[in-house]
């Protein structure tokens, strides 16, 4: 229990910061916005004069990319990478060692502060309003919303572990510009945050379910939208518990090394 009060601390400090510069939050929602407006019409241009695309609605499009870019604007709430690079390339993660807490749960709890800030503050109020406006395919029992916020829960804790093992990755690589724009574009494409796996040529839709990226956005907006039901979406969720412990399992083997790598250098 004393060290989930020290992580929560971090926690309530993050939420307290994130409030601090409020600024920065409005300059988020502000870019979601114009995203939203863009992919929107984009989407609009595409299903105009059709009823549904590959027996996808448009209702049902409009709400997945609602939803992708709810999550999307709380993913980028946390901490971003190239914090966390900058970090190891100073050597002020050394001072994380020989403090008494986990590195990666202090990331984490930490991240829970900003990313609460920004949903109560920018998102509820913004995506309340548009999914009242607009009619939009919402999950229709109560047992969607709880996978839907399950899977979006996995879905963050994936890309979080993922994040950070690519952050450490700066041990090596020391430079890893060209690597990061490699490794933003596999998850813009891959885990269907943009462009649904249902519209995916089968060659590459079959490459993106070996990834674990397809777990961090297509699988909770898929729930939501309906397009995942019965014994589908159970493997869904099961396929994201994989991921977790597999990208988790990596996250902290990568760690061990770093403390080794650290410790082999200092003496």
């Amino acid at each position: 229990m004393g060290h989930l009060r020290l992580y929560l601390e971090f926690t309530r400090k993050s939420f307290q910061r994130a409030a601090a510069y409020r600024f920065d939050a409005w300059t988020r929602l502000f870019s979601n916005i114009i995203f939203l407006f863009m992919w929107g019409s984009i989407w609009y241009g595409l299903y105009h004069g059709k009823e549904s695309v590959q027996g996808i609605s448009f209702q049902s499009m409009l709400s997945y990319i609602l939803v992708s870019h709810l999550l999307q604007g709380v993913h980028s709430a946390g901490t971003p990478l190239w914090e966390i690079q900058e970090r190891v390339r100073t050597g002020d993660i050394a001072m994380e060692f020989i403090r008494p807490y986990d590195y990666p749960f202090r990331l984490l709890f930490a991240d829970l502060g900003s990313i609460t800030f920004y949903f109560l503050i920018a998102v509820l109020p913004l995506y309340s309003v548009l999914f009242f406006t607009f009619d939009l395919s919402l999950p229709a029992t109560l047992d969607r919303w709880l996978f839907f916020l399950f899977a979006a829960v996995l879905g963050y804790l994936i890309r979080f572990c993922i994040e950070l093992t690519f952050g450490l990755f700066t041990f090596w690589l020391v430079e890893t510009g060209g690597v990061e724009d490699i490794f933003y574009f596999a998850i813009s494409l891959f885990s269907g945050s943009v462009i649904p796996l249902w519209f995916f040529p089968e060659w590459l839709a079959s490459l993106a379910r070996f990834l674990p990226f397809q777990t961090i956005f297509f699988v909770p907006n898929a729930i939501f939208v309906g397009q995942l039901e019965g014994q589908a979406l159970i493997q869904a969720v099961v396929l994201q518990g994989f991921w977790l412990f597999l990208t988790y399992t990596l996250l902290r083997f990568v760690w061990r090394r770093v403390i080794h790598k650290l410790v082999v250098q200092g003496g």
